[in-house]
């Protein structure tokens, strides 16, 4: 018959037991303060990627953005109290805070696109722009006081990136020729004099804006003629 263990070796065993106990302890806090680490940057990682490659395509340079504002005769980008994206039925209206506007209750029928991008020779209705805005597209409107060298200039741009860029006439605020107006921000312009830098301008803010809105990048449909 095998010999019955001693108290001694039941001390022993029971000392091995909790060394290994110990041991597996250590190596299971270890192993979770690893997953931890691991989660805590992947979800750095991911922050990070959706703060650089959301909405617009590039990172802003707003610095940049205001100095070729200022040059262009131009105001700092404003930002504007977001109204919210709620879809209207024509022929309701809504109550904007800003002209032109920037955020809001507007026209979305079932199943349609937003309006046609492009050039435009009337007005936009407020409730129709706002939906193209909703969707990443830029606008450009301008008053009958604007010179016939920056309105050209302009509608020469318009129709180079005539996927996310509107363009029309618009009774503007006093003393204001043009803004331009995306998701939540605008700028204007008192004295557009120079042709070449209000373009300049309008690049940036097309480079830093197009494609950025609340519904999702939804590239227009260019009208013809214009």
């Amino acid at each position: 018959m095998p010999n019955k263990p001693t108290k001694r070796d039941r001390r022993e065993a029971s000392k091995q037991a909790r060394i290994e106990a110990e041991q597996r302890a250590k190596k299971q806090r270890r192993m979770r303060f690893l997953y931890g680490f691991i989660g805590a940057g992947l979800v750095i990682a991911l922050i990070v990627a959706l703060v650089l490659f959301s909405g617009s395509s590039t990172k802003i340079d707003l610095v940049g953005l205001n100095r070729a504002a200022t040059a262009a005769g131009c105001t700092a980008l404003q930002s504007v109290p977001d109204q919210g994206h709620l879809h209207i039925n024509p022929p309701a209206t809504f109550n904007y805070n800003s002209n032109p506007p920037t955020s809001g209750s507007h026209y979305n029928i079932p199943g349609t696109a937003p309006a046609p991008t492009g050039v435009y020779q009337t007005p936009i209705q407020n409730e129709i722009q706002v939906h193209n805005l909703e969707h990443g597209h830029i606008g450009i409107q301008y008053s009958t006081d604007i010179s016939a060298d920056v309105r050209d200039a302009l509608e020469s741009f318009t129709r180079n990136h005539d996927v996310w860029v509107f363009m029309a006439p618009r009774q503007l605020d006093p003393g204001v020729q043009l803004a331009f107006t995306r998701w939540d921000n605008k700028v204007t312009c008192a004295s557009p004099t120079n042709a070449s830098t209000v373009v300049a301008f309008a690049k940036a803010f097309y480079d830093d804006f197009h494609g950025d809105g609340p519904e999702g990048a939804l590239p227009g449909t260019p009208k013809s003629g214009g």
